[in-house]
């Protein structure tokens, strides 16, 4: 059996997970009308919440990519959970 480029975040190890949620939050900070700054606890919530998937792309260098799929999904639920009143 092949291994799957594709892995959903809630099956990465913690370690990997804290690394994911910093690019997320490079990522996505820029984007996101956010009042005040979210502490990395609201962020790692939130990306558990949606859960994105993601994809281990090997053309070129290799890279992991949030596939296109769960972008939209993970851009919304990052917006709504992180604009919460606390």
């Amino acid at each position: 059996m092949s291994a799957s480029p594709y892995c959903r975040f809630s099956r990465i190890c913690p370690t990997v997970q804290v690394q994911m949620v910093r690019l997320i939050q490079e990522q996505f900070t820029p984007s996101l009308s956010l009042s005040t700054e979210a502490p990395a606890s609201a962020w790692a919530r939130a990306i558990a919440l949606a859960d994105p998937t993601f994809v281990y792309c090997t053309a070129g260098e290799p890279t992991i990519r949030i596939c296109p799929e769960s972008s939209q999904q993970l851009r919304e639920c990052l917006q709504r959970e992180l604009t919460k009143p606390a």
